[in-house]
């Protein structure tokens, strides 16, 4: 089942390489395929807590599995940036990054989540498990990135937004249901 979710979250990747050969700016074909891609994968990655408390559906065990393809769309957004749009000039990327702040966020966003793929083996995530809590503030940094990138912002931007205030909700709902619980 590992392995269908992974064939199925790469698959914008192949429909990415057929777009490109038509594509007017493939750079930003690349930006979208990768950028959206890392932030359906982490609002999905998210979801499973959700639904076992919902709906008793157990799919927990595809948690990591998602959290860590999230994070390779991430890195290859990033690597989009750097490499391709930016050709790996420091300077240039130093003076884009300083007219469009919401760079910065993303770059923020990003780090968390480097953090959390490289503390997801099974050794350190027992030793660094309380830090994974921080994903939730990637993925705030992450739909904010995502709305100030946009020109207008349409309904997918606020579909998203939508989807994480619930997801992040029903988190924070659920932490301070389950502290008082253990209050009394």
């Amino acid at each position: 089942m590992k392995t269908l979710i992974v064939v199925l979250a790469l698959l914008p990747l192949g429909y990415t390489y057929y777009a490109l050969e038509s594509a007017i700016h493939p750079i930003k074909i690349l930006y979208t395929t990768t950028g959206v891609g890392a932030l359906l994968l982490l609002l999905l990655s998210l979801a499973p807590s959700t639904c076992q408390r919902f709906c008793a559906l157990n799919l927990l065990r595809f948690r990591k599995t998602l959290g860590l393809l999230a994070f390779v769309y991430a890195l290859l957004h990033v690597s989009v940036f750097i490499v391709l749009d930016s050709e790996l000039d420091f300077v240039t990327l130093f003076a884009k990054s300083l007219k469009k702040p919401f760079i910065y966020v993303g770059v923020i966003a990003f780090l968390i989540l480097l953090l959390m793929a490289l503390t997801s083996t099974k050794k350190l995530f027992a030793r660094f498990s309380r830090y994974h809590k921080a994903v939730y503030g990637a993925l705030v940094l992450i739909l904010l990135h995502d709305f100030w990138a946009q020109k207008v912002a349409g309904a997918f931007e606020y579909g998203m937004m939508a989807i994480g205030i619930v997801l992040l909700g029903e988190r924070v709902w659920h932490e301070c249901r389950f502290d008082m619980s253990k209050r009394h």
